[in-house]
């Protein structure tokens, strides 16, 4: 019985170091047009991380564990058109990237994430 149990829960240990290690991906897409962005993470928010210098810095969920604290990140991104926002798409490592996993790709901003809300919504523009 013992012997079930330890086989059991190393299995569960095996299983969840493997699963975060998939977290992110390496990129399937072209990101080096995008403009690049460094700073320090000084607070971790809701839909990202803020960088020393104020701008708010918006990653998908799978980007997340690769930031820290008081260390400096540095991503490929879209700049907002207004205040001092990025949308990341990828988190330069040296000398790769690391993208965000398929699952953010495809499912992409959608009412009530937190990605929706930074798009700017016109509650006028009707069709």
């Amino acid at each position: 019985m013992r012997h079930f149990v330890f086989s059991l829960l190393m299995g569960l240990v095996t299983l969840g170091s493997a699963s975060s290690a998939a977290i992110a991906a390496s990129c399937n897409y072209d990101v080096s047009p995008l403009p690049v962005i460094s700073g320090t993470v000084t607070r971790v928010t809701t839909d990202g991380v803020l960088l020393q210098d104020g701008t708010d810095l918006i990653l998908p969920e799978s980007l997340l564990p690769h930031v820290r604290l008081d260390t400096k990140v540095t991503v490929r991104g879209l700049k907002g058109t207004t205040g001092h926002k990025v949308w990341a798409f990828a988190i330069e490592d040296h000398s790769s990237l690391i993208c965000p996993s398929k699952g953010d790709v495809h499912k992409g901003a959608y009412p009530g994430s937190p990605s929706y809300d930074v798009i700017g919504h016109d509650e006028q523009e009707k069709p």
